[in-house]
């Protein structure tokens, strides 16, 4: 049993989450971030929480974040695709400045369906880390 079973995102939803992003920083000279299950838990059960409400907001950074974290960041959205939520996150200065910031080394990722207002819309949370 992996240590995310308990996540109701699907490994192929997070790493497309991960890449898009990794894909990003490798585009602008910038190292990999490295993939932490800690911070996907997190991720993902602030992602199932936003489906919940059908709304965005932010979690309390530090909330299940690794103990060792010395600098965190969060990206939330939501939309029809994850593709298309990576590039509403580039279009926004704060979003993309997370997703670029030399400082992080390491995140965790969630992509969680549901239907509110009537439409199927995933949810993705990326939480950055510097540790």
């Amino acid at each position: 049993m992996s240590s995310t079973s308990a996540c109701e995102s699907i490994d192929a939803e997070r790493n497309e989450v991960f890449n898009l992003v990794n894909r990003t920083r490798a585009e602008n000279g910038l190292p990999q971030l490295k993939h932490d299950v800690i911070l996907d838990i997190k991720a993902d059960n602030w992602a199932q929480k936003l489906r919940n409400v059908c709304s965005l907001s932010h979690s309390k950074l530090s909330d299940g974040a690794p103990k060792q974290w010395l600098k965190l960041g969060e990206n939330v959205g939501y939309g029809g695709t994850i593709a298309q939520i990576h590039g509403a996150y580039l279009d926004s200065p704060g979003h993309r400045a997370n997703i670029l910031d030399p400082a992080y080394n390491s995140m965790g990722t969630a992509a969680v369906w549901g239907d509110c207002d009537g439409q199927h819309r995933v949810f993705t949370v990326q939480v950055f880390m510097k540790s």
